[in-house]
């Protein structure tokens, strides 16, 4: 039906179905469980709950708690909490705690904690703690509160920090990194994948870490404050993981192939493990103070290790050792090998 410039629905336990409407119109809610459909005006409504908006645009809806809204797009939305959202484009969206988005795209998004989204694109959106994205997908993500989880980052940043740096906590990534992206936070979890063999991780954390390579030759530059754990992931046959470390003390755990740069933290600790699918390593700077080369996994003795030196072989790449008949280590930076002592080196 065609509405005038200003509308009124009164009656609670109503469903109201609203089509055709002019971009002008203003629809004042005074009651909930509406159906909408259709609009393209605006809504007032912000204490009035279970509201649902249904292929709506334009204008503003200024909604309350447990609204849904279906295909919604180019519009601005404020609405409470435990709303939810499916299939939105070029929104603008205000939301309090709980409310549960499947596709977010091309928007700008905030929410309040335990926010929920399956699919966010090409977006940004400022999140409360606890919240979690199944997929961020060219997108920009801000929150100021603990306990970020993301499932697949793609070509995304995630700044936990928010725009003040006053936010703290920490970010896992559960499934993948793809593309590249970059977090910056106190505390990072992250987990490559395999989805993309080529992703690069730019990570800025400020307390702690730990940074596992999937497939590929995937990488990671820390270049906060924190002292972060780098691991190869031991399926990685053939490819080459590579870590960079930045002022914090590092440790690199390598179960597969992996290239290893400390950074200027001291007490960096190089952690080669011996696999049966073997594996050639690369430090690139060893000599760093304090640097320590943990070969126990491969049951060495002093005997056994001065042997391996004795074989070792120098060249522009560096000293390289053959640790046993698959794995071989190189060191970047070192010419001499009597470098390698027991104050650096660990046997067991």
């Amino acid at each position: 039906m065609r509405l005038g410039r200003w509308i009124r629905l009164f009656m609670a336990q109503i469903i109201t179905y609203l089509s055709n409407t002019a971009s002008n119109d203003t629809l004042t809610l005074d009651a909930g469980l509406n159906t909408i459909t259709g609009y393209t005006g605006s809504v007032s409504g912000s204490s009035v709950a279970y509201n649902t908006f249904v292929n709506v645009s334009g204008g503003t809806y200024n909604t309350g708690a447990y609204s849904t809204f279906v295909n919604a797009h180019d519009a601005t939305i404020i609405t409470g909490n435990k709303s939810q959202f499916s299939n939105s484009n070029g929104l603008t969206v205000t939301t309090g705690t709980d409310s549960v988005f499947d596709v977010f795209k091309n928007g700008t998004l905030t929410a309040g904690m335990k926010t929920q989204i399956h699919d966010l694109e090409n977006s940004d959106a400022t999140l409360g703690r606890a919240s979690h994205i199944d997929t961020a997908n060219n997108s920009h993500i801000e929150t100021v509160g603990t306990d970020l989880t993301v499932g697949a980052l793609k070509n995304s940043t995630i700044n936990e920090e928010g725009t003040d740096g006053t936010g703290y906590g920490g970010v896992s990534v559960t499934g993948s990194i793809q593309g590249a992206d970059s977090i910056t936070a106190q505390d990072v979890s992250v987990l490559f994948g395999t989805m993309d063999n080529t992703a690069t991780l730019t990570v800025d954390a400020s307390r702690s870490g730990s940074i596992t390579g999937g497939s590929g030759t995937q990488s990671v530059t820390q270049t906060g404050s924190a002292g972060l754990t780098f691991i190869s992931a031991a399926g990685n046959s053939g490819g080459n993981f590579s870590a960079t470390g930045s002022t914090g003390a590092d440790t690199f755990i390598a179960n597969s192939s992996m290239t290893m740069t400390g950074g200027t933290g001291a007490g960096n600790t190089f952690d080669i493990m011996r696999t049966g699918a073997g594996a050639a390593d690369v430090i690139k700077d060893f000599t760093a103070a304090s640097n320590k080369l943990d070969l126990s996994s491969f049951g060495l003795t002093q005997s056994s290790f001065a042997s391996i030196l004795d074989n070792s072989t120098v060249s522009s790449a560096g000293l390289t050792l053959n640790l046993d008949s698959k794995t071989t280590l190189t060191l970047a930076d070192v010419s001499d090998k009597s470098a390698l002592t027991s104050s650096n080196v660990v046997l067991s």
